[in-house]
């Protein structure tokens, strides 16, 4: 019954469309879920999990392994230290349930895992390796968008703009606005009133226009946000662009994937080592070009092959019957 009530109560908070930071948070948080999908992992032992190994790798950039009390472990940790490449030797992890605080000497009683090959510094300088920049960039702008379009369509109820200097008359007015927002009808019935303000006539037509331009940027952001991932998005123009710029763009799309995939093999390839794991991962057929350029060709191939049995069949229904009577 208590999730019951919460979710009742959390319906009658309605969601704040217009609030960037609502939406920041909202779109945060949806892409890094998507990204959460982007490798699977195989012949993981107990106790550890997809999951955290991802978030550790997605937020901080690395994710160590260390041996416990309950088996392998992969905890949120920091890593500092240099060695000659000015890349950490040290790990060190806090946890309350395992109940213990160490600091570990990387390749000796740790494996560190990272996400991509700046690691975690380049020379002295911090990397930011892990994609929470990336995500934070994307989720930023969407929701910017989301709430520019929230407002557009508030004000899509209004023929004016209304225009005063009078602070009573403008608390009036928010009242109204208020109202208007939540879909509700409101009224000014103080002559006094509407006498102390004036009202800017609203062009539909430019509110309109606004409206399908900021959908349309939305779209464009997700499409930038998946092509920028390695995964493509169905486009109507991609079909007048060249062969050679279609094989262009798929190089550029495999070039994080693969350098992701590449320092995951390589990191894990160590653990294995360490702990006597067999440990492996794989890039999602969802973020692999290659995988889904195969499965389109292999669409177009059946619908082609489907459209020609279909038209044949069409030919022989059109041929004339010829009745031979003796």
């Amino acid at each position: 019954m208590n999730n019951i009530f919460y979710i009742e109560e959390k319906l009658k908070q309605m969601y704040n469309v217009n609030n960037v930071r609502t939406g920041y948070d909202y779109w945060f948080y949806k892409l890094l879920n998507i990204m959460q999908g982007m490798f699977e992992w195989e012949n993981l032992p107990d106790n550890v999990y997809s999951r955290e190994i991802e978030l550790n790798l997605l937020i901080t950039g690395h994710c160590l392994f260390v041996d416990t009390e309950k088996g392998l472990f992969t905890p949120l940790s920091s890593i500092s230290g240099v060695d000659e490449y000015y890349q950490p030797t040290f790990a060190m992890y806090a946890n309350p349930v395992i109940k213990e605080k160490k600091q570990l000497i990387i390749g000796e009683n740790c494996e560190v895992v990272y996400n991509n090959s700046l690691k975690d510094s380049i020379w002295y300088r911090p990397a930011d390796s892990g994609l929470f920049t990336f995500i934070c960039r994307y989720a930023r702008q969407l929701a910017d968008i989301e709430a520019t379009i929230n407002i557009y369509l508030v004000n899509s109820r209004l023929t004016s703009y209304p225009v005063t200097d009078d602070q009573s008359v403008t608390q009036s007015i928010k009242a109204f606005f208020k109202k208007l927002t939540m879909g509700e009808r409101a009224i000014i019935s103080d002559n006094s009133i509407i006498e102390k303000f004036r009202n800017i006539d609203i062009s539909k037509t430019n509110i309109k226009d606004g409206i399908n331009d900021l959908l349309v940027a939305r779209d464009k952001i997700l499409e930038m946000f998946y092509r920028d991932l390695g995964v493509q998005m169905y486009n109507p123009k991609r079909a007048q662009v060249s062969e050679m710029e279609l094989e262009s763009n798929d190089q550029l799309l495999l070039i994080s994937t693969d350098d992701m995939l590449k320092e995951r093999k390589e990191g894990i390839e160590k653990v294995n080592n360490m702990f006597g794991t067999s440990i492996d991962v794989k890039l999602n057929d969802k973020f692999n070009v290659e995988k889904q350029k195969e499965k389109l060709e292999n669409e177009k191939q059946n619908n082609t092959t489907l459209y020609g049995t279909e038209q044949q069949q069409l030919e022989t229904n059109r041929q004339p019957v010829n009745d031979n009577q003796g």
